[in-house]
């Protein structure tokens, strides 16, 4: 057996009983063929080689390499979003607690509060496209936002001081107390040098974020190859809580928190993948629900499905809490 014919996980260097599959792209529909790996120590599954160009893969509709359209609101609306974000982050006070009646909690306040994240903590995006998620922090009173994307055209600086580079996070200088990958590390090619770059770049007391598809889990032995959130080739891991610890260990960073976050996406992509719907298809529940084929009760079922096994550490997406030992 020749050399390249070894699969060597990059995560644990295991190259005994690795098992291989050959996956195809099913968001355009390309149908292009891939070989993937199962590490049979850690769990990681990963692509075999790395893309050389991944401009096909990558078109311009993916996600948002543009800025986006921002308005700065009035005096009035950012002190009732500020308030109801100190009730929904830190304090039972009055006004936030009123101003809150009817409004639903964004879900990435769940992310802040375990983060234990303030107004004006440093906060670094990484892989944030346009600056989405930065822009609504912004909105609710946050102060100190980056975000860095080597896939956008330009540097985008909003006029509420978010600021977004055209930038890897080997090129990032400077320390931050809250570091967010958001489905974003599992398109990096080297998962252990990532890790190395984000320990220098948090600060001493600060938390790292990492929410990104897990492998292992329920969907993966369901559907196999036909899993949606492989996502080949753009995912180039798809990690397990065991290949995370792992990488945490090599660095110094400690995994406290896992919370489990999957949707009935899971489900539903993975069912159109093994009908050979392709996500971006005319048919596909992302483009036309009313066109799909499941049925409202379907989707529902595929909802409390996925509750179900978020609870039992089962679902197929996690947020992964890392700080400095």
């Amino acid at each position: 057996m020749s050399q390249s014919d070894i699969s060597i996980c990059k995560i644990c260097n295991n190259v005994s009983n690795n098992k291989s599959y050959i996956v195809q792209e099913m968001m355009f529909g390309y149908r292009d063929k891939f070989e993937y790996f199962e590490c049979a120590k850690c769990g990681c599954l990963q692509i075999k080689e790395a893309l050389t160009n991944p401009t096909k893969y990558y078109p311009k509709d993916y996600y948002s390499f543009q800025g986006l359209n921002y308005s700065r609101p009035n005096f009035f609306k950012r002190f009732r979003r500020h308030q109801r974000a100190r009730y929904w982050l830190y304090e039972k006070n009055l006004i936030g607690i009123l101003l809150s009646i009817g409004r639903k909690k964004p879900h990435y306040f769940d992310w802040l509060r375990m983060s234990k994240v303030k107004f004006e903590s440093k906060i670094l995006d990484i892989g944030c496209g346009g600056g989405g998620l930065l822009l609504e922090l912004a909105k609710y009173g946050f102060s100190n936002l980056t975000g860095i994307d080597p896939f956008i055209r330009d540097d985008i600086h909003y006029e509420n001081s978010v600021r977004i580079f055209k930038k890897s996070i080997f090129e990032l200088e400077g320390q931050f107390d809250f570091i967010m990958l958001h489905d974003s590390f599992e398109h990096m090619q080297e998962p252990l040098a990532v890790f190395k770059e984000l320990y220098l770049r948090l600060e001493t007391k600060g938390c790292i974020l990492i929410k990104t598809p897990v492998s292992g889990c329920f969907a993966w032995r369901k559907y196999g190859v036909d899993w949606v959130q492989l996502d080949v080739p753009r995912h180039l891991f798809l990690h397990t809580p065991k290949s995370i610890q792992i990488l945490a260990e090599q660095t110094g960073l400690e995994l406290r928190n896992i919370t489990f976050d999957s949707t009935a996406f899971q489900f539903w992509g993975s069912e159109q993948y093994r009908r050979d719907i392709p996500l971006r298809d005319s048919k596909s529940y992302y483009v036309s629900p009313q066109a799909s084929i499941f049925s409202e009760r379907q989707i529902k079922d595929f909802d409390s499905a996925a509750v179900e096994l978020n609870k039992k550490a089962e679902g197929d997406s996690a947020c992964f809490y890392l700080y400095k030992r």
